[in-house]
């Protein structure tokens, strides 16, 4: 099995306080036809109110877009869709952790996943039918990884010297990537993990994750 567990993600509802009454906050919620406080922070839209209250913040915070890209390269993989061997995990920088069931199946429209996301912050859970597509729970990312019981493997820039990624696939294990587009984890992982990096240079989560679901599939998976 391949958990792949994105940690420190960068996804989360508009920060309550003084950010609610921003004027461009309000603008977007009346648009989205929702409370302030049930919209999902995206920086794509929200980046002059991210600026005035979290200076430098905006190259960071509330990048939903990363998530909406990562997920449909996962879900739509062959080890998910045919080998059943995949587990998708995000935890977000404030310790809620969020599982995605391997059936579910990502919006096509990126303005109908924020919806779903939105959607998951308010009820804790999506459902099918009897089925459950997407919890959130409490959860920091140590927990969640001791329960998981698997290797770990992180995925940071600070691994040093590229490995292949065949030399740190295991059959049953944990990779850990950054859900972040710039800075580092917050979570202090490098006490616990050893960092391992697959390219000299920095790649997006979604480049990184789907070069070790190839391989993990041509090693143990369906191909």
């Amino acid at each position: 099995m391949l958990n792949v567990v994105i940690a420190d993600a960068e996804l989360e509802l508009i920060p309550g306080g003084e950010m609610l009454d921003d004027y461009q906050v309000r603008k977007y919620a009346k648009k989205r036809k929702k409370p302030a406080a049930e919209v999902l922070l995206d920086s794509n839209f929200l980046h002059g109110a991210i600026e005035r209250h979290f200076p430098g913040g905006s190259t960071r915070m509330g990048r939903p877009d990363i998530f909406y890209i990562l997920l449909q390269v996962l879900q739509e993989s062959i080890l998910n869709k045919r080998g059943g061997l995949l587990r998708v995990y995000i935890h977000t920088k404030h310790n809620k952790v969020i599982h995605i069931a391997p059936q579910t199946r990502v919006p096509k429209s990126y303005n109908r996943f924020v919806g779903l996301m939105e959607d998951l912050f308010k009820k804790q859970e999506i459902q099918s039918g009897q089925e459950k597509l997407l919890t959130l729970k409490d959860a920091d990312l140590f927990s969640l990884l001791d329960d998981l019981g698997k290797e770990v493997v992180l995925l940071s820039p600070r691994g040093g010297r590229p490995s292949k990624p065949e030399d740190i696939i295991r059959e049953d294990m944990s990779l850990v990537i950054g859900g972040f587009a710039e800075g580092d984890f917050q979570t202090d992982v490098y006490s616990r993990y050893s960092a391992h990096s697959i390219f000299p240079d920095e790649l997006t989560i979604w480049s990184v994750a789907s070069e070790i679901v190839v391989r993990y599939e041509c090693m143990f998976g369906p191909l």
